[in-house]
């Protein structure tokens, strides 16, 4: 009802009181006016309080700024007693080898999804929109390894919805498979591409996806999230491709629809010199931090630096979520916060086992959720 009649009300337009009439009353400011169709109906607005009301029980568990200066500074050993100060640390007790810490992180993150799944609301999308990466991760390694003639278990994820040998079936014989993934074998079996062209198809469909997830959540938030992570997918592609020195046909042919820069745009600045480029990308949504994104001069990022550089704009949209009491945002934040924990420990564990001076692991690490 609120969706369909988008109402505005303005209680100084309202028929006047008797000590009103005769006088000419001023118009409301536009912060003080009201948009009937911005409200959630009362029940949607509660229908995640059950899920808010765990992860914010779970939210003190989280890694605190302090936990990870001491893990930067600390040795391998010294870093796994840290971390039995909070959760994880039960995951990677005596974990002594990089494989080691890899299994205790993915049953860290087992358990994080299932507490998801068992907090969330029937209806709710959420949990296919973290766990179908997982199932585009392993269709892309069963479909690199069907072109390439190369073996896939090692690489398989055990994170995925889908069992493994439904999509291995599904590589075979893509009816077998639900969408989007039928689409994708389809695609790709129809076009016969490069291990490289099969990424990007992959990549192509994950992204789009997630989109369409978003959107039936009906959440802004989770909208705005799926078309900046095309947009950064899109300038990542972008920024590879001017340093291969690739055509615009290359370039246009491993970007997604759905972002908020169209790609046209993008098309048409590749050409450009970086200061022209830059300048025109600074009239997008990102200003001054798509500067800091593509780099400026001589100092350009890498693609892992890139990385580190968008994920951290991605947390300071988390981080003001938090601000909101009830509603998809604070269970979607809390556990994307679980995700990017997973990916500062496993950095720091790895860089113990290879023996990394603090300063370098400290340039490489993201920002936590929690300041």
């Amino acid at each position: 009802m609120y969706r369909k009649y988008r109402l505005e009300v303005d209680p100084l337009k309202e028929q006047p009181s008797p000590q009103a009439e005769g006088r000419k009353l001023r118009k409301l400011p536009d912060y003080l006016r009201i948009d009937l169709g911005a409200i959630k109906p009362f029940h949607e607005t509660l229908r995640y309080g059950h899920a808010v009301g765990r992860i914010r029980a779970q939210e003190m568990k989280l890694l605190m700024p302090h936990h990870i200066g001491r893990l930067i500074e600390a040795d391998f050993q010294e870093a796994l007693h840290i971390l039995d100060e909070v959760e994880m640390g039960d995951y990677l007790a005596g974990s002594s080898t990089a494989r080691e810490v890899d299994d205790g992180l993915i049953n860290y993150l087992h358990d994080v999804y299932e507490f998801l799944r068992g907090a969330l609301p029937k209806d709710s999308v959420l949990f296919e929109f973290f766990q179908c990466r997982y199932d585009f991760h392993n269709l892309k390694v069963l479909l690199k390894a069907r072109l390439e003639g190369t073996g896939e278990e090692a690489l398989l994820s055990r994170l995925g919805r889908m069992d493994v040998e439904v999509l291995r079936r599904g590589v075979e014989n893509p009816l077998e498979l639900p969408s989007p993934y039928k689409e994708v074998v389809m695609e790709v079996v129809e076009r016969e591409p490069s291990p490289q062209e099969t990424e990007t198809v992959i990549d192509r469909h994950y992204l789009r996806y997630r989109l369409y997830l978003a959107r039936r959540e009906g959440s802004e938030f989770l909208v705005e999230f799926a078309r900046t992570c095309i947009d950064f997918a899109n300038l990542k592609a972008m920024l590879r491709a001017r340093r291969l020195g690739k055509d615009r046909e290359a370039l246009q042919s491993s970007l997604v629809e759905g972002g908020y820069i169209p790609i046209s745009y993008l098309l048409e600045v590749y050409g450009d010199s970086d200061e022209v480029m830059l300048r025109k990308l600074e009239q997008t949504r990102y200003s001054s931090r798509l500067l800091e994104l593509l780099g400026e001069g001589e100092e350009k990022p890498g693609l892992s630096d890139f990385d580190r550089r968008s994920d951290d704009y991605i947390m300071d949209m988390l981080r003001a979520s938090r601000r909101i009491s009830v509603g998809v945002e604070p269970v979607f934040s809390f556990v994307r916060a679980r995700e990017n924990e997973v990916t500062m420990v496993r950095m720091l564990l790895m860089a113990k086992l290879h023996n990394l001076a603090p300063e370098v692991v400290e340039k490489m690490l993201r920002k936590p959720y929690l300041e």
